[in-house]
């Protein structure tokens, strides 16, 4: 009798993906499992019981102190924007660099608007330009603005 070749298992295509990592789901389900389907004669040990819970609560910390480190990420990216946005009407002196990253000189230019671009605050100019707000060497008030003097 011969075997179809496809029935092989090294001929098979794996459709299963491969997950590396629990989350305090899937941990929580096996804990309850692991407690439901013990043996009432021989119940896990306290001791276990106490390390396997701490283990997840330091799951649930971990995953709440990395939501907690997004959201201040994203806040602190929208701060610096809304700082960034007082350069508006500004002039300022930036540095320049070539294609390669050498630095060539410095420019002066008035701020025309501010922008994101990726991670980046974009600094807009009225020359068209667009420089990265890292590049930003000296900010000047311009001598038509005005100085409100509180009186």
């Amino acid at each position: 009798m011969k075997i179809d070749q496809n029935l092989y298992l090294a001929n098979q295509t794996a459709s299963q993906t491969k997950q590396s990592d629990l989350g305090k789901d899937e941990f929580l389900k096996l804990l309850m499992a692991q407690l439901k389907h013990q043996d009432p004669l021989d119940p896990m040990d306290d001791k276990q019981f106490i390390s396997q819970m701490a283990t997840f609560s330091q799951l649930e910390q971990s995953i709440n102190m990395s939501e907690t480190m997004k959201t201040l990420a994203n806040q602190q990216s929208q701060s610096n924007f809304l700082a960034y946005s007082n350069l508006i009407n500004k002039e300022i002196t930036y540095a320049v660099y070539d294609s390669t990253g050498e630095y060539t000189g410095q420019e002066t230019g008035r701020v025309q608007s501010v922008s994101f671009a990726g991670n980046d605050v974009v600094l807009k100019l009225t020359n068209e330009d667009r420089i990265a707000a890292s590049q930003v060497m000296e900010i000047t008030q311009s001598a038509n603005e005005v100085i409100a003097d509180g009186e």
